[in-house]
């Protein structure tokens, strides 16, 4: 469209020159209103507007030189609690990025989620999709991880401890092993949970659950706890005296926790893949020495 604008600018005072229809010269007013009306012609302004945050338009374009081209974040840039963010470097004018910036400690090409302040055991800032949006919603995502990341340290204990000693302790029971093909625990992703044949076994763990389930809502709606990861279970007395000890031995327990999700996802895997138990397959990490040195 540039391209047609300006040739005709060159071209139609030398056509006009030789269509004059024998009536004289044409003069240079009648040359440049010819010229305008053409360009105007081929060239309309478009009705919305347009963004060019890569710089494509020239400062010389007709679009630019109109004032349709406008900035990809006018709105942003006139709200003054929104900043810009360019962790790339992506903007050719940086006089709109917003210069200091909260960024994410563990996505540090984001923004931090303001609630993720660091304040709270193992805070890193990590929070992409948004989970936490207010203050409720950060206080159940902490109850649930917590309480998935406990599940999934207690879920990797019995994993292992049931390759080891299940099938000796069905045998001396006389009772027969419940454990998958080639002695794998039983899991959705290779045998399914179709071992346990009788309904006793489900009907006592979903009515346990729920159970459990039913007496911590009841428990909030009596009272609002302000760390939803404190049953006051501390037998040991672990949990620290000042608050430096109390945030370390929090901050290892969610690591851990962290560690054994992924890990419970990992021996599932791995198990179906390799169709053999995860005792086997690192048999130096559960097995004695001499022993593993014979599997190998």
């Amino acid at each position: 469209m540039k391209i047609n604008v300006f040739a005709l600018s060159s071209v139609i005072p030398m056509t006009v020159a030789f269509t004059s229809n024998g009536k004289g010269p044409v003069s240079s007013t009648q040359t440049t209103t010819l010229a305008d009306s053409a360009a105007s012609t081929l060239w309309t302004a478009p009705d919305k507007p347009i963004f060019d945050p890569l710089g494509l338009y020239g400062q010389n374009s007709p679009e630019r030189l109109a004032g349709i081209i406008k900035p990809l974040e006018s709105s942003i840039i006139n709200s003054e609690s929104k900043p810009i963010l360019d962790p790339m470097s992506l903007y050719n004018d940086q006089s709109q990025v917003t210069g200091e910036a909260d960024m994410s400690a563990s996505l540090p090409f984001l923004p931090r989620p303001a609630l993720l302040d660091g304040s709270l055991p193992g805070d890193r800032g990590f929070d992409p999709f948004n989970f936490a949006s207010d203050a409720n919603a950060l206080q159940w995502q902490r109850k649930a991880e917590m309480k998935h990341a406990r599940l999934a340290m207690l879920a990797i204990a019995g994993w292992v401890a049931a390759e080891l000693f299940h099938t000796n302790i069905a045998d001396k029971l006389g009772l027969a092993p419940l454990l998958a093909s080639n002695d794998r625990v039983p899991s959705i992703l290779n045998d399914g949970l179709s071992h346990a044949h009788f309904p006793a076994f489900w009907i006592a763990t979903i009515a346990t659950a729920a159970a459990l389930e039913i007496g911590e809502v009841v428990d909030e709606n009596k009272a609002c706890k302000l760390n939803p990861s404190d049953y006051g279970f501390d037998p040991l007395n672990l949990g620290g005296k000042s608050d430096d000890q109390k945030m370390f031995v929090q901050e290892a327990e969610i690591f851990n926790g962290r560690l054994g999700m992924l890990a419970i996802v990992g021996f599932a895997v791995q198990e179906f893949v390799l169709k053999s138990a995860v005792i086997d397959q690192v048999p130096i990490f559960f097995k004695p020495l001499n022993v593993a040195f014979e599997q190998r």
